[in-house]
This record gives structure tokens, sequence and C-alpha cells, in this order.
């Protein structure tokens, strides 16, 4: 008898679970330094609003299964530190791209109707100009670049949400935190065209 309640509370709370939650539209475009050849590595994903980790949206095959050319097993997470570090390079993501895609990519994820950041970092290796050199910034040249922005069902009500520059991680992948001096920055910031959420 025991055993049927519990059942039955389960089920109940699965289908109200399945009622509130809504499909959502995460749209990347390519920027003009969005490479054919070597297409950046990238992960997308939501943090609640205290800035905990909920779940992996996205992430490109390379940077969820560490399986970067010459680089140790723990793959390198210099290449999107923020996302590493915040993940804990979490095994559960919602989607993972069979290749990493050639211009840009658009997939869709259910949200619960709890107010969340959504998160967006991007990194081309070997991105120098004449401040991140390869003297001083290693494999990345140019750092990652981070792009957030909230999500709530108001501000999905009045349209469509654009992630915005929010900084960059660190060079060494030694921590998760983004720095907000975006001056240095080139081609790095025209890897994507614009990151928009809608229903």
């Amino acid at each position: 008898m025991k055993k049927t309640g519990l059942l039955v509370c389960l089920i109940t709370a699965l289908c109200a679970l399945s009622l509130t939650a809504e499909t959502i539209t995460v749209s990347i475009g390519a920027g003009t330094h969005w490479k054919s050849k070597s297409a950046p590595q990238f992960a997308v994903w939501l943090e609640d609003e205290d800035g905990t980790f909920v779940r992996t949206l996205y992430a490109t095959p390379k940077t969820a299964k560490k399986t970067f050319s010459f680089c140790p097993k723990s793959g390198r997470p210099e290449s999107l530190p923020v996302w590493y570090n915040a993940s804990k390079t979490a095994v559960h993501l919602d989607a993972v791209s069979s290749a990493t895609p050639k211009g840009g990519t658009v997939f869709q994820t259910e949200l619960d109707g709890k107010k969340y950041v959504i998160k967006a970092e991007f990194n081309t290796s070997f991105d120098y100009n004449s401040f991140y050199t390869k003297k001083n910034a290693g494999v990345n040249g140019q750092p990652s670049v981070v792009y957030a922005a909230k999500l709530s069902d108001e501000l999905l009500n009045n349209g469509e949400i654009q992630l915005t520059l929010t900084g960059t991680g660190s060079l060494d992948g030694s921590n998760g935190h983004i720095a907000p001096d975006v001056e240095n920055l080139t081609t790095a910031k025209e890897i994507v065209q614009a990151i928009t959420v809608s229903r």
C-alpha cells in the first residue's frame, strides 16, 4: 500500500514537472571570426540566481569528451575555463553536437519556470593578436570569451533575449573567474555575431 502511494506521488510530481516545462530555442550566429576549418570550442550552460551551476545545455565534442589533439587526459581546461570550473566537467549534457558546427548552431532545451542565468563560453585556439602573443598567451592566444543573460518568464514573454559579452576566462585555466576587461580583445569578439534565446 505504501509503495503504491509513493508511486502515485512520484507520477504526479513528474506530470506536474512536464506540464510546467517549456521548450526554448538557443540560436548562436557565427561571426566573422568563426573559422570553418578550425571552428571554436564552446559550451552553453545554466546557473541559478546565486551563481550555482545547474546543468550544461550544449557542448562541442572535444570539449565534452576531452579529445583535444596533443593534450593531457584532463583535457584543456584553459580552452573554456569558466565552464570547466563551474561544471566540474559533469558528464550529463542536454546536447552534444556530433561535429563542431561550421557556421553557428541552433538547439532546443526545456526550462521549468524558474529564474536562471544562461552563459556561453567560446574559444578559438592560436587566436593571437598584438597583446596576446605566442610568448605570453600559450595555445589559446586570446582568452575565452563569456556571454550571459538572465532568463525568466517575464523576459521571454517580451520576445527574444540576447546574451551580452561579460568578460574573459583565465588564460591558463587555473580558475573559473570571469575577468571583465575585454579592451585587448580583437578577433575573439568576432567569433559570434549574436546569441539569442526565444520561445
